[in-house]
């Protein structure tokens, strides 16, 4: 009970805290909305504020539980003191559609809570979220994090999950998130009783609420929920401001707008939405004064929100929107192909065709959950266009699908999942028993057994049940996670058998959130990739430097050789094993006067120079025309041959010298002695200790089955992964 009761407080505090940072804000801009827009729209608007003073307190390292008990006091006690009053509602909903709303809503909202305050264990809440959470947390705020993607993106919510975590611990955080989860189909009832259709309203927010993605995405300790229910919030202060043009509206505007980039990047479009309509509304009159103050405004409280993060990535790693436009700006932390393999990958999902992507992420669950089948009468929103205000919202809809395109994902829909629903409703504002019948339908399949029913096989991320047992503590948290979480298991094996202050490769993400110990997972950076080729490279001889590209000329004396890429691949890498410069038989070795460059990835060159036959410098980007390797003497140096000794997966490579005239013979060398033992050597001396094989993974049958030819003791086995230490 201790441990439910600290759950629910942090969940609170921190809702309270971002609730009377709104309101003390709407108080002394002297705005006075309706009751429910009022306290709503406050709150989101409170916690963007909070989640700004929280990113201060972490660039700063006072990320402290008495500095948050401070600015938790602090606000509701400025809110008690000058908290302004709210309007009377308008346009109430009808008795019927108050219980059709009020029922389902508190029935759902049981299900829900029960999921968020029991422990958490969502893929990526307990990976990365709250793992980044729980490292903020350790530190007292934000270190230089160079070998984890994730902890590059903005991390609006991630902000307010510290807040909460640091009194609640993990459930606590994604309670926050299903406080969002509540807020959304109120703030929908709130803006459809604005308009004058709050059956709609209410017809719409229940739509979406009860959509089983919502469901479990909301409960868990993601982003996207929170996302939605921002991006909506930013979309009704907009319609408010348009109506009653009030300028004391534009501040929480633009910082809601702006909250949404700092949730997640895609969250930038509620900026550019808020923007172009502010701009559209002043487009007779642009270049007045009032017209270029509004617009000011929204931009200056919008970057207010957006910019620290684009900061904080500019100053640690060169890229201010890290993971991405890895080529614009480049920087030794993330490769350029393992971007565009990503991007790849979430932009076709696979998926042969996209005849089916409708039925599959409203239905069959195929793309990481279902939306809900009351979607599939998402067309039937078109007819809402007969409206000015239908009109409106599936501008704005289409507005946030932009970025959909970019990762087909179903999650990635639910921020245009209030436009649709809100779409439809107006569409079927003909008949209230239509509305009616699609609320009972909605809440009917949104039922755990009943969604079991017609998910795909294999298919769907969805709510289980109601794990009440476990969300009061009578299941205790470890009993809990042991018999339903791999990734737990395995976290508590890591922290049990890896010293403090060591290093672990992984083959697959971890539950960072539940374990201390350090962990180097194989894609989230450029070193977990390049250790991965390291490790590949010793199992794969088209990985090794066996073929040998020797280029013999006349004695000449250099100061510098550049060798130029003249090939292209769309597939290939390129990549060199090793480079030698001859005179006869005398081989020049790099010295401190040489200066050795190259157009792409030149951070990693001098591995084409360690005489090491498991590394290799990778171009890490496919071949084109016009990539170089530059390497600078110092010195004249007299030279009849180079020699490059590259690797079997890249024939597509075509290198010139340039400023020579050389003829080139290619040669097969003998394949090398067993590399595993050098490959785990040289793993060792970049600062790691331990590798963790999971299943799937194509080293993982080779190191399970002789452990000792690779130089490695096995530790431990938990969950579902192989801990080794190297010897």
């Amino acid at each position: 009970m201790r441990h439910f009761l600290s759950i629910v407080f942090g969940a609170a505090f921190t809702s309270a805290t971002s609730w009377s940072i709104g309101l003390f804000l709407f108080s002394r801009l002297r705005i006075s909305l309706r009751r429910i827009e009022h306290e709503l729209l406050a709150g989101i608007s409170g916690a963007a504020v909070l989640s700004l003073v929280v990113f201060l307190l972490c660039s700063i390292h006072l990320a402290i539980i008495p500095a948050f008990w401070a600015v938790g006091l602090a606000a509701i006690a400025l809110n008690w003191k000058f908290r302004a009053a709210s309007q009377a509602d308008a346009n109430p909903l009808p008795r019927a559609w108050k219980w059709l709303f009020t029922v389902p809503f508190a029935f759902y909202a049981l299900l829900y809570l029960s999921n968020s305050i029991a422990p958490e264990n969502s893929p990526d809440g307990e990976a990365y979220h709250l793992g980044l959470v729980y490292r903020y947390f350790r530190q007292h705020g934000f270190e230089r994090l160079t070998t984890n993607m994730y902890g590059n993106l903005s991390q609006g919510m991630e902000m307010l999950y510290l807040f909460a975590f640091s009194f609640g611990r993990h459930a606590a955080a994604a309670t926050v998130h299903c406080c969002f989860l509540f807020s959304l189909p109120l703030l929908m009832v709130g803006y459809g009783r604005r308009i004058g259709h709050p059956i709609a309203g209410a017809c719409a927010g229940m739509m979406v609420y009860l959509s089983p993605l919502a469901g479990i995405d909301g409960v868990s300790a993601y982003n996207d929920v929170a996302l939605a229910t921002t991006g909506f919030a930013a979309f009704y202060l907009l319609e408010i401001w348009r109506e009653t043009k009030q300028p004391s509206l534009l501040m929480p505007l633009g910082l809601v707008a702006g909250f949404c980039f700092a949730i997640k990047y895609t969250g930038f479009v509620a900026a550019v939405y808020v923007f172009v309509m502010v701009a559209w509304e002043y487009r007779a009159s642009l270049k007045t004064r009032r017209a270029l103050v509004s617009l000011t405004t929204v931009v200056c409280f919008a970057t207010l929100m957006a910019a620290p993060w684009l900061l904080k990535n500019w100053m640690w790693l060169g890229n201010p929107v890290s993971p991405f436009m890895n080529r614009v700006f480049p920087n030794p932390f993330i490769h350029i192909s393992f971007e565009d393999e990503y991007r790849r990958y979430f932009r076709t999902c696979d998926l042969t065709s996209l005849k089916s992507l409708f039925w599959m992420v409203t239905v069959d669950g195929h793309l990481g959950g279902q939306l809900g089948p009351v979607f599939l009468l998402t067309p039937l929103a078109l007819l809402s266009m007969r409206r000015p205000e239908g009109r409106r919202i599936l501008l704005a809809g289409l507005f946030f699908l932009l970025p959909y395109p970019q990762n087909l994902g179903a999650r990635f829909l639910l921020p245009c999942l209030p436009y649709a629903a809100l779409g439809i409703a107006l569409a079927l504002e003909f008949s209230s028993r239509a509305q009616a019948v699609v609320v009972m339908l909605a809440a009917l399949l949104a039922w755990p057994r009943i969604v079991n029913i017609y998910t795909a096989p294999g298919g769907g991320w969805q709510i289980a049940g109601a794990p009440w047992q476990a969300a009061l503590g009578i299941v205790p948290q470890d009993q809990y996670l042991l018999q339903r979480d791999a990734g737990w298991v395995t976290a508590r094996m890591l922290d049990e058998f890896v010293p403090r202050g060591k290093r672990v490769w992984s083959t697959s993400p971890v539950a960072e959130s539940y374990a201390a110990t350090e962990v180097l997972v194989n894609y989230y950076s450029a070193e977990g990739e390049l250790i991965q080729d390291i490790l590949t490279t010793a199992t794969k001889p088209n990985f090794q430097p066996l073929w040998n590209l020797r280029y013999t000329f006349a004695p000449r004396i250099l100061n510098h050789l550049r060798m130029t890429q003249t090939a292209a691949s769309p597939t290939q890498i390129w990549s060199i094993g090793e480079m030698q410069f001859f005179l006869g038989s005398e081989e020049f070795r790099p010295t401190a006067k040489w200066t050795i460059n190259a157009s792409s990835f030149p951070w990693d060159i001098r591995l084409a120079f360690d005489r090491n036959p498991a590394t290799r410098w990778r171009s890490w980007e496919s071949i084109h025309p016009g990539m170089w390797i530059d390497a600078d003497f110092g010195a004249p140096v007299q030279l009849d041959r180079v020699e490059l000794h590259c690797s079997l997966d890249e024939q597509a490579i075509d290198v010139k010298l340039e400023s020579v005239n050389a003829s080139l013979t290619k040669a097969i060398d003998p394949p090398r002695e067993d590399l595993r033992r050098l490959a785990t050597a040289t793993v060792k001396r970049r600062g790691i200790d331990y590798l963790l094989i999971t299943p799937g993974h194509w080293l993982t049958p080779d190191i399970e089955s002789d452990p000792a030819r690779w130089g490695l003791k096995k530790i431990a086995d938990r969950g579902d992964a192989w801990l080794f230490q190297i010897q």
